[in-house]
């Protein structure tokens, strides 16, 4: 019984001898073990070049004793080199429960974020803990100073995985914490932000409620609110609080930042140049408002407060990071009427990431000026991100003029008709010169349509509809929609769901029953393009997208569906709908211009 406490004990006395200070190589440690004592990084370097074992244990492994003496940089470089940070002494001492019980908070978040398991390092400071109240040394206090680490492993946790991007396990963590003790307003402050990052805002919203109702003067529980809020989609009531976390802690530059988001996210520009502007005179050094800042003036046509912004936003990121800044500059610049600069900027761009979406995009749009169409149409072919509406605009400008109309109706059809009322003066600017090239061909539908009508062949006049209705603005596609009702009154096989478009319908409502109403909407508006004239898509979208507060949306797709289907059995339920959600965009208007007038 008396050697199985021998080792624990004389490891008991190294610690304190550790943690003491450097001092030559003492009670006969391992080279390893004494240069990582003493902060020798050179010296560990050599021996782990040399051979030595990373993980040896005397009185502890390298990384145990780095860990005791907050010896950062050699801590990182026995990690690196392959550390099991989850070795445990006899007694119960892993590296993460040493640090927690010195109180080095640097290490803890490094050694949690590098692999350390909290849970096994919790269970070793109680095994710690028990021993040292224990014969031989009987010492309650220091086994009540011993468990207050792991306080500080439980406290660390959470924020070390979320610093660290390991949302998931911060998630846990904090939940965790909140499980302990619902009142814990930094858990439950934690469990939102962290919620919000997984894109869970229903959590993130329920932790944030839950926060700012027992400390009603916390400016990060107001902050994370208005974070959910945004995820969920309600741009308007997260203006409301983060207004309230901006008046709670004034000075803080990422409040700001966020406040200004929520108004981007609504079109604010006005309100969200002003907040971007805020966050980056408080924050002069952090690029991160800066790039807002840039981003929102160049959307709302402020060309040269953009250019101000990214001028400064230039000088403070690494020449590898400028890819993104120096290819809208250059979007910039052509809508000022500047193709030299334009051109520069691109080339700039491209010279450093010739691959990134910005730098094709700017590109393309320098060719597409000099009529160059298949250069642009080339060069948007390799841009990652499809769902981007910019960079399809300016390739079916290409394709218009090169005579591709049927490409040019067919992009324009899946972006055209919300980019043409854009927030974003540059994407604005590009869809409505596409409409505008688009016209002849609109109209030549509608003729061949009204002649295959008098024909009479109203399946082939339909389909000839359909592809005039692509590129129709909102009062010509009401009318097309108006005049296809009719025909299919008359001749009801004319308007039956093909196919290709049932399979997405039979999706979206499998999506429908599995409570996943965005992606429904997607699968949905996938049939609507195969069969625009096949009303129960647009009801089924309307109903969904009002289900996420999106009412203005909800609105245009019914009156679709009242076009197509007036006398419907749904028609008199989907106009009362119409008018409830009518006036939710109008009470919700009031609220917000009330709001911005404080």
């Amino acid at each position: 019984m008396r050697s199985s406490r021998l080792r624990p004990l004389a490891a008991c006395l190294a610690l304190i001898i550790f943690a003491a200070g450097p001092a030559s190589a003492i009670w006969g440690l391992t080279a390893l073990e004494n240069a990582a004592h003493k902060g020798d990084l050179k010296k560990v370097k050599d021996l782990l070049d040399k051979g030595a074992d990373v993980n040896e244990f005397k009185y502890g492994t390298a990384l145990m004793i780095a860990a005791q003496d907050g010896h950062i940089d050699v801590a990182k470089l026995l990690l690196d080199r392959g550390a099991d940070p989850n070795i445990m002494a006899s007694m119960g001492w892993t590296a993460l429960g040493m640090a927690a019980d010195a109180g080095k908070l640097d290490m803890v978040d490094l050694l949690i974020t590098r692999g350390a398991d909290v849970d096994k390092a919790i269970a070793g400071v109680r095994t710690w803990a028990e021993w040292t109240a224990g014969p031989p040394v009987r010492s309650q206090s220091k086994a009540q100073q011993i468990l207050k680490a792991i306080d500080v492993i439980q406290g660390r946790a959470g924020l070390a995985y979320y610093s660290a991007g390991q949302y998931d396990k911060a998630l846990a963590v904090f939940q965790s914490s909140v499980k302990q003790n619902p009142n814990d307003v930094e858990s439950l402050v934690g469990l939102a932000f962290s919620a919000t990052a997984l894109k869970k805002y229903d959590d993130a919203r329920g932790a944030a409620e839950a926060a700012v109702k027992l400390a009603p003067g916390n400016a990060d529980a107001h902050t994370a609110l208005g974070d959910a809020l945004k995820g969920q989609g309600h741009a308007a009531a997260a203006v409301d609080a983060l207004k309230k976390a901006v008046e709670l802690s004034p000075k803080n530059p990422w409040v700001a930042s966020r406040l200004g988001g929520a108004y981007y996210q609504l079109d604010d520009y006005p309100n969200a140049i002003a907040c971007f502007r805020k966050a980056a005179d408080l924050a002069p050094d952090s690029p991160g408002p800066l790039r807002d800042l840039f981003n929102a003036c160049a959307r709302a046509g402020q060309f040269d407060a953009a250019i101000a912004a990214s001028d400064r936003l230039l000088t403070m990121l690494p020449s590898k990071d400028t890819t993104d800044v120096l290819g809208f500059r250059s979007l910039v610049y052509r809508e000022k009427g500047m193709p030299l600069q334009a051109a520069a900027e691109a080339g700039k761009a491209a010279s450093i990431d010739p691959n990134n979406d910005w730098s094709r995009t700017a590109l393309a749009a320098v060719a597409l000026d000099k009529g160059n169409y298949d250069e642009t149409i080339r060069q948007l072919s390799g841009v990652a991100d499809k769902e981007w509406p910019l960079p399809h605009l300016i390739e079916a400008v290409a394709y218009a003029k090169k005579g591709d109309t049927a490409r040019a109706e067919q992009i324009y059809g899946t972006f055209g008709h919300d980019a043409v009322s854009s927030a974003s003066v540059i994407t604005r600017t590009s869809a409505r010169a596409l409409a505008d090239l688009l016209k002849p061909a609109t109209q030549a539908h509608l003729d061949k349509a009204a002649s295959l009508e008098a024909g009479p062949d109203y399946k082939q006049a339909v389909a000839e509809y359909a592809l005039a209705i692509r590129a129709a603005d909102d009062a010509g596609a009401k009318t097309i929609r108006t005049r296809v009702a009719a025909i299919i009154k008359a001749h009801p096989e004319v308007g039956e769901l093909p196919e290709s478009a049932r399979k997405f319908v039979m999706r979206g409502e499998v999506l429908v029953d599995e409570k996943k109403p965005a992606e429904a909407i997607a699968q949905y508006a996938e049939a609507s393009k195969l069969a625009p004239f096949y009303p129960n898509t647009y009801y089924n979208m309307a109903v969904l997208s009002a289900s996420q507060a999106k009412f203005k949306e909800a609105v245009n797709l019914m009156h679709a569906f009242l076009d197509l289907a007036p006398d419907d059995q749904k028609a008199r339920e989907a106009r009362d709908l119409t008018y409830k959600w009518e006036f939710m965009i109008e009470q919700e208007k009031k609220k917000y211009e009330v709001r911005s007038t404080k």
